[in-house]
């Protein structure tokens, strides 16, 4: 053992390869503002065969429901959009109609994962059964293949896939994920989708030189964030195997790295605070600085958050107080309400939001009269 003082160390066991849009996380309250207005200037009284603003609309406000915890009227909802659009498509047998159920199917499966329906979760799984049938899927009680959705059946082997994989390794079933490689798709086996999920998995495991050696080889091919996330799995393995002077010195060289990097996406922004939570990198850090002004400049009202607890939790100040104290004030999302009733003692009322409440019953009534 490199040190004579180590504490055993817990890896992350999440992903962090996905793609992040940057202003996906902002307030609630003025995320329903601008569906309101998007609802009253694109949807009503207009035809909605094919309305892209209704499909954004219906595909996010599932979403806001679940960030605020009410994760029964999500699951409601989804229920709701996945029968609208499996009734567009009898009626006018229209394939983007099918297209438009990956989503609402998908964010079903996430919200059975989140709300701990195993049961649930693995039903729908086997309903869309894609994994298993490679060239068939069932959304919405209809059957698609490749050729009726084109380049989105694609899309939707990868989503479910990740689905499964991420429920895999929340469950601590390793080695399903390992299994997996026997039957996804050749193009699915090099991919982050499968590659950063089998690494977690096998440091899980305790695999840890397979580990290494599979980082390796993933760091030696691309300069870009992957770089970044497969270097912390690096860190990870060294951990586990307790070979702390390896593992510091490629935490240095990932702050350093990251220091340099222009956070320009919300995949960064999250990995920054991943490392600044896990180091307990103090608020003097440049890294800490430049992460917390980026999600001001973006206003990700969520990871700011979460960010400045994990901050306040190492280094309590009475300015952080304030700043924490002003978001509880005004956030609706359920998991950083919660994040900051454990940091500090709450002094401020929240606030009373009308958007969120309009766009639920605009939505729910457009729905229930389609």
């Amino acid at each position: 053992m490199e040190a004579t003082l180590y504490k055993q160390y817990h890896p992350k066991l999440k992903r962090f390869t996905e793609k992040r849009d940057l202003t996906s996380l902002s307030n609630l309250e003025k995320w329903c503002k601008k569906m309101c207005i998007a609802f009253d200037s694109d949807i009503l009284n207009q035809n909605s065969d094919s309305n892209e603003t209704l499909h954004w609309l219906i595909n996010t406000f599932p979403l806001i429901l679940a960030y605020q915890g009410k994760t029964q009227e999500a699951e409601q909802f989804l229920h709701r959009a996945i029968s609208y659009w499996s009734d567009k498509y009898i009626q006018n047998k229209q394939s983007q109609n099918l297209v438009h159920l990956i989503d609402p199917t998908i964010n079903l499966l996430r919200l059975y994962k989140l709300t701990n329906q195993k049961s649930a979760f693995q039903s729908l799984m086997n309903e869309i059964a894609i994994i298993a049938n490679q060239d068939r899927a069932n959304l919405g009680g209809i059957t698609v293949n490749e050729e009726i959705l084109g380049e989105q059946w694609h899309t939707l082997y990868a989503a479910t896939l990740d689905e499964l994989l991420k429920f895999y390794i929340l469950e601590s079933n390793f080695s399903e994920v390992l299994k997996l490689k026997a039957i996804i798709p050749e193009k699915l086996k090099n991919s982050d989708v499968y590659l950063e999920a089998k690494v977690t998995a096998l440091i899980g495991l305790g695999e840890y030189e397979a580990v290494i050696q599979l980082c390796w080889q993933q760091i030696n091919k691309t300069t870009c964030i992957k770089n970044g996330v497969y270097s912390f799995r690096l860190y990870e393995a060294f951990m586990g195997m307790e070979k702390i002077n390896k593992a510091n010195t490629v935490m240095k060289h990932l702050i350093s790295t990251m220091e340099k990097t222009p956070l320009d996406s919300l995949l960064l922004l999250t990995f920054s605070s991943n490392l600044i939570e896990i180091e307990k990198l103090p608020p003097s850090s440049y890294l800490v600085k430049k992460t917390l002004k980026k999600y001001i400049e973006i206003n990700d009202e969520f990871n700011y958050g979460m960010t400045l607890c994990n901050l306040q939790d190492n280094y309590p100040s009475e300015l952080n107080k304030i700043k924490i104290n002003e978001l509880y004030k005004k956030t609706d999302y359920i998991a950083l309400v919660k994040r900051i009733e454990k940091t500090i003692k709450i002094k401020e009322i929240k606030e009373t939001n009308n958007y969120l409440e309009r766009i639920n019953s605009y939505l729910n009534d457009f729905l229930l009269r389609s």
